[in-house]
């Protein structure tokens, strides 16, 4: 055991620095930070095993049920303790696939690897939460850990299990689908679609337990329309106007979760024809997705490309020169110290705990049968959790949301008086309904902010006056957009400190990066038909012509 230990005391002593970082900054209760605005609704459906929105994450839920078990803890902690333990097994694996690319002489910069991802500002954030993403970056690490071991079984089964959880997953699948000859073999691609099968978790859970239709998922029809409109409406779905403020945000987003590490990364670029390479696609599409997408929230969809980008970052450190691995290190150590300080959560960050605050405080004002204006879907979604755990009766009513026919007929089925507003914009459309319940109804309760950058809000009776119609400049803002430049602070874009704020109304533009992708898209297809059949053939032709003349 001493030999061991003497053989290992570096790993021993940089895992034990990650693992205790982590579980000192694990959420100690419910908080809404580091946008974990899932954390409530996700507990409750793991508690009382009921879907949680969009595709449900079933895997992550039954994880959460089975940590709900522990004897210790709140059942926050407990459940954030997932996230914990999934970037641990990130780090492992970081560390084993750097040590097999470059063999037994590249222990110090797998070691240097699993650091930087260990101490970076964004997967500390998504690691001491309750949220999925952690969870699904361990599955596409390990993925690609067996997938250079050949080991295409585990490979599958990593890839399904990651499946079962969130759909970043995709992109390991086409990268290996394209990247691996061996692994395009329908035994394995059976052993992925096996994992499907986590998705009848909504039917039979909603047969067993009969949820309220909160999210709109219970039936296949609307579990499929839910998802594919979501996906319609998000992916590629950024106004062109707010491009180049995004794509400064998501540099300022990279930068500090990877530190000095973006100096090799960059090494490597320059240095090798990175368009062969799957690891590089593996780091850059996930950027590329954030970077498009309609809303801002989803810079958490890049926490597998700062795993997959340490990877690039320790393998090409071992090609430069010898005083880099050092200053990489140096780096590395003082982002896990700096952020490890930053993100302790209910200490310098959400001191107050605000979710929790909000939870056991707030909701006890509505009295039973009331309704509930919620001006923000997180204060929303937890409503019904509490309704189970202390046997009340609050009507929940979400403003985001009112817009939907759908949800609509949901509400009027409940007793709840709207008037629907067919022919308003959408940026109206949602104020003036949430107006006309709380003129129409009795015993309506708003929720009104008290502090934005921790999410604070308290539950007052309801006002119309309370709930602002944006101005026509606003609107029209909204509509026609103009070019945003400045970029946000990458520490309060990754806290979420910003969201209230800056995020609530997210502009929406026929002029979108899908669009002109699109555009530029088709342009290129015909533009390489075009070379194909007029120059390629051209060329062929004089070739085929000299070639003739010689012979003769």
């Amino acid at each position: 055991m001493i030999n061991w230990i003497k053989k290992y005391w570096a790993e021993l002593l940089v895992f034990g620095a990650i693992f205790g970082v982590l579980l000192v900054c694990c959420t100690p209760d419910f908080t809404w930070i580091n946008t974990d605005c899932d954390g409530i609704h996700y507990t409750y459906a793991a508690k009382y095993m009921v879907p949680a929105h969009k595709t449900s994450a079933p895997l992550f839920l039954l994880l959460g049920r089975l940590f709900l078990w522990l004897p210790f803890g709140t059942e926050a902690w407990r459940i954030a303790l997932i996230s914990v333990l999934a970037s641990m097994g990130s780090v492992t694996f970081i560390y084993l696939i750097i040590k097999n690319k470059l063999g037994e002489k590249g222990r110090l910069y797998a070691l240097i690897g699993s650091l930087v991802f260990g101490g970076s500002a964004l997967v500390i954030s998504q690691s001491t939460i309750i949220e999925s993403y952690a969870l699904v970056t361990m599955f596409g690490l390990g993925a690609y850990y067996f997938a250079i071991k050949k080991n295409w079984l585990w490979c599958a089964l990593m890839l399904g299990a990651g499946g079962a959880v969130h759909h970043l997953i995709g992109f390991p699948i086409i990268i290996f689908l394209i990247a691996f000859k061996d692994f395009r073999k329908w035994k394995y691609i059976g052993v992925m679609a096996s994992f499907l099968l986590f998705y009848l978790y909504i039917p039979i859970t909603t047969a067993v337990n009969n949820p309220i239709n909160m999210w709109g998922n219970l039936t296949w029809e609307t579990f499929m329309n839910d998802n594919l409109t979501s996906g319609a409406m998000l992916i590629g779905g950024l106004s062109i106007w707010d491009l180049p403020k995004r794509i400064l945000d998501t540099i300022g987003v990279v930068g500090v979760s990877l530190g000095l590490a973006i100096i090799p990364i960059g090494y490597f670029l320059i240095k090798k024809q990175w368009y062969k390479e799957p690891l590089l696609w593996l780091f850059i599409l996930p950027i590329i997705y954030y970077a498009t997408n309609l809303a801002p929230q989803t810079y958490v969809y890049v926490i597998p490309a700062i795993g997959f980008g340490t990877i690039l970052a320790g393998i090409c450190l071992a090609r430069m020169k010898p005083y880099w691995k050092w200053v990489v290190l140096t780096g590395a150590v003082g982002l896990l110290i700096f952020n490890a300080n930053y993100f302790d959560i209910g200490r310098t960050l959400d001191p107050e705990l605000s979710a929790s605050k909000y939870y056991y405080e707030e909701l006890d004002k509505v009295p039973d049968g009331g309704m509930l204006v919620a001006q923000q879907g997180w204060e929303w979604a937890c409503v019904p959790m509490y309704n189970d755990e202390n046997d009340r009766n609050i009507i929940p009513i979400c403003v985001g949301t009112l817009p939907s026919p759908f949800y609509q007929g949901w509400l009027k089925e409940n007793g709840v008086k709207l008037t629907s507003y067919p022919d308003e914009p959408l940026a109206t459309k949602e104020i003036l309904i949430a107006r006309s319940i709380i003129e129409q109804n009795d015993d309506v309760w708003i929720t009104q902010r008290t502090d934005a950058r921790t999410y604070g809000a308290e539950i007052i009776p309801a006002d119309a006056s309370l709930i602002e119609l944006p101005t026509q400049e606003e609107v029209d803002e909204m509509i026609i957009g103009k070019w945003a430049w400045k970029p946000s602070n990458p520490y309060d874009i990754i806290t979420g400190a910003i969201e209230v704020e800056e995020w609530v109304r997210v502009l929406l533009s026929n002029y979108s990066c899908l669009t002109f992708g699109m555009m530029g898209g088709s342009g290129a297809v015909v533009g390489w038909i075009g070379y194909m059949f007029i120059v390629k053939r051209k060329k062929w032709n004089f070739k085929r012509v000299i070639s003739r003349k010689a012979e003769a």
